[in-house]
C-alpha cells in the first residue's frame, strides 16, 4: 500500500480547548491537538457533508469512522509561531515548546473563560458551580492569528477521495474539542502542502501504515506506547470516550488505557514507529 504525505495548517477561529486533567477549580488543556481529536472532527464533518462510500453508507458515523481510520492518518498538530513548529521536548531546563520555555508558551498562547451557574432566587452565584476553563487563545500576545500545523498521511483510496480540492470542500472547517456548545474549537484551514517529511523525520509510505524514523535523543511527536521504547520525559495512561448508539450515550464507553511517552520524551536510541490508527505510535 502507497501512502501520500500532506502538510495542513488550520487557523483557530474561536479558543481551543483539548481536555486535559483538572486542577482544583481549573479545567487545564493540552498544548497541542492530538490525532484521535482530529480523527472525530474529519468523521464529523464527513457525515455531515452527506460523505459515502460503498461501505460507510452516508448518515453512518459509526462506519464513516472506520473508513476514515482505515484510509487517513493524522499526525498531532502543534501551534506555530511564523514558520517555527512549537513542538514540545524535553530539555535539560524541562519541558519547551520549540524555542519557548511551557512558562513562555503559557504566556503568549494561553487564557482562561471563568463562568459560574446562578440561583435564580437570589442572583448570586450557586454553591460550587465556579469553574474555570483554560484554552489555546486565537490570537497571541502580539494579536497574531494562532494557526497549527501538522501532517495528513492519506492511501491511495483516501487521496482519489479526499484530494485537495475535495478536502477543501469537505473539510474547510473543522471543529476540534471541548466546550463547542460555546462556539470553542472551530479551525478553517489556511495551508495544504504535498511533503515527503514529518517535521524533518524521515517517512516510510509503502506499507500498511506510514513509518516515522525517528533519530536519537530525538523529541517524539505524538504518545508512543511506552513499551520496549527506551525515552526521557514523562508517562501517562491515555484512555478516551467514545459514544455507542445515539447522543444519550455519549462518551459513555471508555477505550483501554494504553501506557504512553507523552509528546516531547526524547528516544534514547534510533527508533521505527508506527503510526496507528488512532494516531499513537508503537514500535
Amino acid at each position: 500500500m502507497t501512502w501520500y504525505c500532506f502538510r495542513v495548517i488550520y487557523e483557530l477561529c474561536s479558543p481551543l480547548q483539548i481536555g486535559y486533567h483538572k486542577v482544583g477549580n481549573v479545567q487545564r488543556t493540552r498544548y497541542y491537538i492530538p490525532a484521535r481529536n482530529l480523527w472525530a472532527a474529519v468523521t464529523e464533518r464527513l457525515t455531515r457533508s452527506g460523505f459515502s462510500t460503498p461501505d460507510a453508507p452516508q448518515g453512518d458515523y459509526q462506519k464513516i469512522g472506520i473508513w476514515v481510520k482505515q484510509h487517513c492518518a493524522f499526525s498531532y498538530l502543534f501551534v506555530c509561531d511564523g514558520d517555527k513548529l512549537l513542538r514540545p521536548h524535553y530539555a535539560q531546563d524541562g519541558l519547551c515548546y520549540g524555542h519557548w520555555s511551557a512558562a513562555e508558551f503559557e504566556c503568549r498562547w494561553l487564557s482562561a473563560h471563568v463562568t459560574t451557574a446562578l440561583e435564580a432566587a437570589t442572583t448570586s452565584a450557586e454553591t460550587g458551580s465556579l469553574h474555570e476553563v483554560e484554552f489555546i487563545a486565537p490570537y497571541d500576545d502580539q494579536a497574531r492569528r494562532t494557526c497549527v500545523r501538522g501532517w495528513l498521511f492519506l492511501d491511495e483510496e483516501g487521496k482519489a477521495r479526499l484530494a485537495e480540492g475535495e478536502w477543501r470542500a469537505a473539510l474547510n472547517e473543522l471543529q476540534v474539542g471541548g466546550e463547542r456548545r460555546y462556539g470553542f474549537g472551530r479551525l478553517r484551514l489556511s495551508g495544504w502542502t504535498a511533503d515527503q517529511t514529518l517535521a524533518d523525520y524521515e517517512v516510510t509510505l509503502d506499507g500498511l501504515r506510514p513509518q516515522i524514523n525517528v533519530p536519537a535523543q530525538r523529541p517524539l511527536l505524538a504518545h508512543t506506547l511506552a513499551c520496549d521504547v527506551k525515552a526521557r520525559g514523562m508517562i501517562e495512561p491515555l484512555v478516551g470516550r467514545e459514544t455507542v448508539g445515539d447522543s444519550q450515550s455519549f462518551g459513555q464507553r471508555l477505550t483501554h488505557g494504553q501506557v504512553c511517552w507523552v509528546p516531547g520524551s526524547v528516544v534514547e536510541e534510533k527508533e521505527c514507529l508506527t503510526l496507528g490508527e488512532t494516531g499513537v505510535w508503537n514500535k
